[in-house]
């Protein structure tokens, strides 16, 4: 067997976290990543199967561990560093590696030091361990053992927006998951409440934003701005399940419950530019969560400056 040395590649890796050039998202995946490099053996390169890289020695015949190519991802995909490649200078380091916990020593770690030892930096700065979505019983999904749910039928039976909407609210603090079917069924019915409270705005408003200066002193708008900075920091940390409650709340509780039912008695222009200003700002903050109702509805918006997308309008942010 061929074995690689490990004690000089793993200090690497192990520096970078420590040092904060690579962080994880949540910080306790941390001591996972070091407890393993800490405690690293040298690592058996070679395997003898059918299929894989073949070791560049004459003669032999094994191929390379799986992991050992998959370490060079980051930048054998963009051109090696004696190739002087445009992509590389341009697209090395990335920023956001997502992956799953079963595989931070397999792949993260490896890919770490093996982008140090030959470029000499991390090949990104921020590492999100996404939850695992388990069976509702909290076994392992599984087709083998008729475990899983078919994303598909999901979505021709709650829609996308919903499917999406479903996961991301379970997906809170990189707990793992135990599915539950209700959640995307809410999301349909949060998706209807989106769109009957748009119907409601758009039905008395035909009037662009700027046609009226929006107090930030109004209540609506004071709460609109403090959700919308709450769900920046949160996106910043990657935490979008607590963002998707965040929004939830202030939407169907602060705006539809409460703003809209006192605004169906105020007839005023102002009232109306205000109900467009908050309804808009939100289907912005919607649209990650929520891209096809939200973009839909955008449509409809009236719009000083022509722009018809709304993927590519200005995010909210203070």
């Amino acid at each position: 067997q061929w074995f690689l040395k490990m004690d000089e590649l793993a200090k690497l890796a192990i520096e970078d976290v420590k040092s904060g050039k690579v962080k994880f998202h949540p910080q306790r995946w941390e001591k996972i990543y070091l407890d393993w490099l800490e405690n690293i053996r040298d690592w058996c390169i070679s395997r003898q199967i059918w299929w894989g890289h073949k070791i560049p020695i004459d003669g032999m015949e094994d191929v390379l561990d799986t992991w050992f190519s998959s370490a060079l991802w980051p930048f054998a995909t963009l051109g090696w560093p004696n190739d002087n490649s445009k992509d590389l200078k341009e697209f090395y380091p990335t920023q956001v590696l997502s992956t799953a916990r079963d595989i931070i020593n397999l792949w993260v770690a490896r890919m770490v030091f093996s982008s140090e030892e030959f470029l000499g930096k991390p090949p990104f700065s921020d590492v999100i361990i996404h939850a695992t979505i388990l069976a509702k019983s909290g076994a392992r999904m599984s087709k083998s053992l008729g475990t899983g749910v078919d994303p598909m039928a999901l979505i021709e039976k709650y829609g996308a927006d919903a499917t999406r909407f479903g996961l991301i609210w379970q997906a809170m603090g990189g707990q793992d998951i135990h599915w539950a079917e209700e959640h995307v069924l809410a999301g349909k019915k949060f998706a209807n409440k989106i769109w009957n409270a748009s119907r409601f705005v758009l039905e008395r408003s035909g009037i662009p934003n700027s046609q009226f200066l929006i107090s930030n002193q109004i209540s609506i708008i004071q709460r609109l701005n403090e959700t919308s900075k709450k769900v920046n920091t949160l996106i910043d940390q990657y935490d979008f399940g607590q963002a998707l409650h965040e929004l939830y709340d202030f939407f169907w509780h602060e705006f539809c419950d409460k703003y809209l039912e006192r605004a169906k008695k105020d007839d005023s222009e102002e009232a109306k530019a205000v109900l467009l200003y908050v309804l808009a700002n939100s289907l912005k903050l919607f649209h990650p969560f929520m891209p096809f109702v939200t973009e839909k509805i955008w449509e409809h918006i009236p719009k000083e400056d022509g722009q018809k997308l709304l993927m590519i309008e200005e995010w909210p942010k203070l």
